[in-house]
């Protein structure tokens, strides 16, 4: 009978124990460090040359330190460090001489892929609270990115380099928003500086902005 009592004993303070650490309220809590977003990108302010082509498409992830500036943490700032791949695709349709050695009249596609560091910054609104996980948000916020490598084609009958023909932004940024219901979330980029600077061996400026539209998705 005693052996009885004792374990009911140390049971219920096992039990008591594990109740109170399941209640605890951390009132420190940091929300939506980690985000991975996938984006179809629009090129814009294309010239009468220049048409878009195929789906052009974003990939991007990375970690945002979450800082809340009240109480409730509810209201803060975002600041961050992120990877991004950006795949355009676009043609030249009129009969430009770009390169001699180009018959434009074979060009069929030209793709040209970025890989970019980004600097991610957010203004944060949420309904959140420490024991609440799934809630609202609207981040508007603004994005730096360098581009750090490219690889591109110009496919006709052989193989041709676009950085031959194109002259790339190595530093881009634009304004943001995500905002949606826990998980699921739209997200925004809109481009305020030019992809492409100009056209090489020609007179006239390309000046291609984007818009990418999708999702994000911040894992926590």
């Amino acid at each position: 009978m005693r052996k009885i009592a004792f374990f009911f004993f140390f049971t219920s303070i096992y039990f008591l124990h594990a109740q109170s650490d399941s209640t605890f309220v951390d009132n420190k809590y940091l929300e939506d460090q980690l985000y991975i977003n996938l984006t179809y990108i629009k090129l814009l302010e294309l010239p009468e040359q220049i048409s878009q082509t195929g789906f052009s498409y974003g990939l991007g992830f990375g970690f945002i330190k979450d800082l809340p500036v009240n109480p409730e943490r509810n209201l803060g700032f975002g600041l961050g460090l992120g990877y991004a791949r950006n795949t355009y695709y676009f043609n030249v349709k009129e009969d430009i001489e770009i390169l001699e050695e180009i018959p434009l009249n074979e060009l069929k596609s030209n793709k040209i892929t970025m890989h970019a560091v980004e600097f991610p910054m957010e203004l944060r609104l949420r309904n959140s609270t420490a024991i609440k996980y799934k809630f609202w948000r609207v981040y508007p916020g603004f994005k730096m990115s360098y581009v750090f490598a490219t690889s591109s084609n110009l496919k006709q009958s052989e193989d041709f380099d676009v950085e031959d023909v194109v002259k790339i932004n190595k530093f881009l940024y634009g304004f943001t928003l995500s905002t949606g219901f826990n998980k699921w979330n739209f997200h925004v980029y809109y481009g305020l500086n030019e992809l492409f600077s100009h056209i090489k061996n020609n007179s006239y400026d390309i000046g291609i902005k984007d818009l990418r539209l999708g999702l994000i998705f911040y894992i926590f």
